[in-house]
């Protein structure tokens, strides 16, 4: 592409915790309060600077028709938005900046047969107990923040380098589960995490225009990982999504 298109990457914590299937989650916020309203909207005022001309949301590709239908009926008042985070900050904006559509790239399908977690908790080691203790102790520390911090300041927290790093570290260190003849761990990362992530990519890769501004809203697991193919891949500018969070806009 002779203009690079520009990609920004911003994790964020599942506001919505009957739709987390995810080992360990976060304590539910009240995210229809009238102050996290205030707050959200705050968010999207922060990420209107960064002016996306494409929405990029965590939900399945398989299912774009359904998201589509969803944002259409939102636009036209028909549609009530549920906690998540792809409604609350990602329809929100996309509807502020006069997109007519928002975009799914998900794939999330257990294909490797792997039950990881079930196997650290029945091969119980050393390094699968402490596995979970970090888990623990990350889901703490974000609970913490997410009850005393705006919603602004817990993205900013969420987004930080350090906090993107750890949450990549236990995909690292749960690469390292298993024995020699069944090294379980490594091929769960491989076959689904990683193959996951790749898949996520390519179906970004396949929506960009020269001179898009694609904005990506995704669970802060993933933040790493894209990053590094949207690095490597050499078509993007990549932008740092706490550059536009970091300005107070509401008190």
């Amino acid at each position: 592409m002779v203009n690079k298109p520009s990609i920004m990457i911003l994790g964020t914590d599942h506001f919505e915790k009957s739709a987390v299937h995810d080992y360990g989650k976060t304590e539910e916020l009240d995210i229809f309060s009238q102050r996290k309203q205030l707050e959200i909207g705050n968010v999207i005022t922060c990420l209107k600077g960064y002016s996306p001309t494409k929405i990029i949301l965590e939900y399945p590709l398989k299912h774009h028709f359904k998201l589509t239908e969803e944002y259409r009926e939102y636009l036209a008042g028909n549609f009530e938005l549920s906690a998540n985070e792809r409604h609350q900050i990602g329809f929100q904006l996309a509807k502020e900046l006069g997109h007519s559509n928002v975009f799914a790239v998900d794939w999330n399908e257990e294909e490797s047969g792997l039950d990881i977690f079930g196997y650290m908790q029945k091969h119980e080691t050393q390094s699968s107990m402490q596995i979970f203790r970090d888990i623990e102790k990350m889901i703490a520390k974000a609970n913490e923040k997410s009850h005393t911090a705006t919603i602004r300041e817990y993205l900013l927290f969420l987004n930080e380098t350090q906090q993107v790093r750890n949450n990549h570290q236990l995909y690292m260190d749960i690469a390292m589960i298993g024995e020699d003849d069944n090294p379980i761990g490594a091929k769960w990362v491989a076959n689904y995490w990683y193959y996951r992530n790749l898949l996520i990519y390519k179906n970004i890769k396949s929506l960009v225009r020269e001179n898009d501004r694609i904005l990506v809203i995704y669970g802060v697991g993933h933040v790493h990982l894209l990053n590094q193919l949207a690095n490597e891949g050499g078509i993007f500018n990549i932008e740092n999504a706490e550059e536009y969070l970091k300005y107070v806009l509401i008190k």
